[in-house]
């Protein structure tokens, strides 16, 4: 039995019943517990913890939600807390062997432009599925179907971890669930620890980054949402005093390693790196996210890397298929892209074997390219100021940055790479003073350069010599930034006739390139089926 009760404005307060699970669908959503406990994908709430923000959609599976055990609640204390909180005294009905009180509020967050551009994360609930409540942007319902669940061999060995915080590595293949465990992890820590680092080696699938960046973040609260509604804060030097979702982060600019894979294995010396030195008496948890690519030359990187970080522990997800890395003691004496000599394993690590794959009864069907647009447009939503207009760049002047172009394009044509393509805004040098024409550098100069953001090259005035550049990154920080490297990051497309593409279209196409001189480009046109 549930009852939810409204209060001011579009909030309810719920009471839920103890020890029965519950699945969340949401968006922009504040969650508080007022009295009781419960569990919200493994993280543990009370009335002294701060309130979530959640968004539960179609993307990704459900958030649980599960009362706990308490028998002490009182009807009284109930009541009392109901009329706290703007309740009506005649509506401050209790249910019996009550769970938990929970207060569910619209939070000022909007995912407005994702639920607008890719429709089918917010769909209408079936008639079959009838929530138990249901306001405009959040639906409880019963039991765990379409949530995650994470099962007792999951629970059992990330519980082993509590007791003495160390460097844990999570590898496995593909879709293995090592995000979701990870999450898992990294959620049961934080009720034991003030802090913890998290460090994403899986470029492809990042949880608190747009694609294409190594990043290491300080975490102080749990990781509940969908990866497109987690984005950390770009810092030049991060300090474990930094806020919650602050990193330190290096732009590798592409989705796989595969075709860099010494420029990516550079990435993660130096956050490795940095992670010691945060670290250095041990005391906080590092949790580590590895890439699925666990064929080929992806062992080779496994091997380096794991040499790299000297993990205490290991989690190795398996399922059973040719796909599964090697025993991972074997796995840390394989050759690997670096010499050996580089780096030595002398205290091999503790390894936890589980099985892959967590239970869910459904997929939510949404393929990586989709959720990399979603990451992409979400992480680039502050660039649009309203349904039909988007703010005005950034005038940055040739003479201020250097641009690093892809190995292979000749140097006279940098503008036409750049023009309306993803750029990592990274630290480094000012360029020489003088130079006439764009700045460029090579990559191998820009290994140690820190990324501060992403922004669009929206146009470049070749008679000015000006970059025009949207990016949610603020001036303060952009004024730190000197480089500009070229990615193969996706442009976020809104395919909606009532938003523009984010280019300048009202200046002289003679002199610029860009969307200045074309009403639209076609590649632009080619995923519409995918986000429609």
């Amino acid at each position: 039995m549930v009852i939810s009760i409204p209060v001011a404005g579009n909030s309810v307060v719920v009471q839920l019943q103890r020890t029965v699970h519950y699945n969340i669908r949401c968006y922009d959503t504040s969650l508080r517990v007022l009295v009781g406990e419960c569990h919200i994908n493994g993280y543990r709430l009370n009335p002294e913890s701060s309130s979530l923000t959640l968004n539960s959609m179609e993307s990704h599976s459900r958030i649980s939600l599960n009362t706990g055990n308490s028998s002490n609640i009182s009807n009284a204390c109930v009541k009392k807390c109901l009329v706290e909180i703007g309740a009506e005294q005649d509506d401050c009905q209790v249910i019996d062997n009550i769970g938990a009180v929970i207060l569910i509020e619209s939070s000022n967050i909007s995912t407005s432009l994702l639920r607008s551009t890719y429709k089918r994360i917010w769909t209408p609930t079936s008639e079959e599925e009838e929530p138990l409540v249901k306001l405009d942007y959040f639906e409880l319902h019963s039991g765990l179907n379409k949530s995650v669940c994470i099962s007792g061999e999951w629970s059992a060995p990330v519980t082993s971890l509590l007791s003495k915080p160390g460097r844990i590595a999570v590898c496995g293949p593909q879709n293995s669930g090592k995000s979701t465990l990870c999450k898992y992890t990294v959620n049961k820590l934080l009720e034991h620890h003030t802090t913890v680092l998290f460090l994403e080696g899986d470029i492809g699938q990042s949880e608190l980054t747009p694609s294409g960046l190594v990043t290491l973040s300080v975490l102080r609260e749990p990781l509940i949402n969908p990866p497109y509604c987690n984005y950390s804060r770009f810092v030049k030097d991060l300090t474990l005093a930094s806020e919650h979702l602050t990193a330190e982060s290096y732009c590798v600019g592409v989705s796989s390693p595969a075709q860099v894979m010494r420029e990516y294995l550079e990435k993660v010396k130096f956050i490795v790196s940095k992670a010691r030195k945060l670290n250095v008496q041990g005391n906080v948890p590092l949790v580590v996210n590895f890439m699925g690519w666990t064929k080929g030359f992806g062992v080779a990187l496994h091997a380096d890397i794991l040499r790299m970080l000297k993990p205490t522990h290991v989690i190795n997800l398996q399922n059973n298929s040719p796909k599964d890395l090697p025993p991972i003691l074997e796995l840390i004496e394989t050759p690997g892209i670096l010499p050996e000599h580089e780096n030595k394993i002398h205290i091999p690590p503790t390894v936890l074997n589980i099985p892959g794959h967590i239970s869910t009864n459904t997929t939510p069907g949404f393929q990586a390219f989709e959720l990399r647009h979603l990451a992409s447009l979400n992480y680039f939503a502050p660039i649009y100021n309203s349904a039909s207009a988007i703010v005005a760049p950034y005038k940055i002047r040739w003479s201020h940055v250097s641009v690093i172009i892809p190995e292979g394009v000749e140097e006279n044509l940098a503008a036409y790479t750049l023009s309306c393509s993803v750029v990592a805004l990274l630290t480094g040098p000012p360029p020489a003073v003088g130079s006439q024409g764009i700045n460029i550098v090579d990559d191998d100069n820009a290994s140690s350069m820190k990324c501060l953001g992403l922004g669009i090259v929206r146009a470049i005035d070749i008679k000015e010599k000006v970059f025009y550049l949207n990016t949610p990154v603020d001036k303060e920080t952009l004024d730190q930034v000197f480089v500009f490297k070229h990615t193969s990051l996706p442009v976020p497309h809104v395919p909606s006739g009532s938003l523009p593409t984010p280019y300048v279209s009202n200046l002289a196409a003679s002199e610029i390139l860009g969307m200045g001189s074309r009403s639209q480009r076609a590649n632009l046109k080619r995923r519409y089926h995918a986000v429609s």
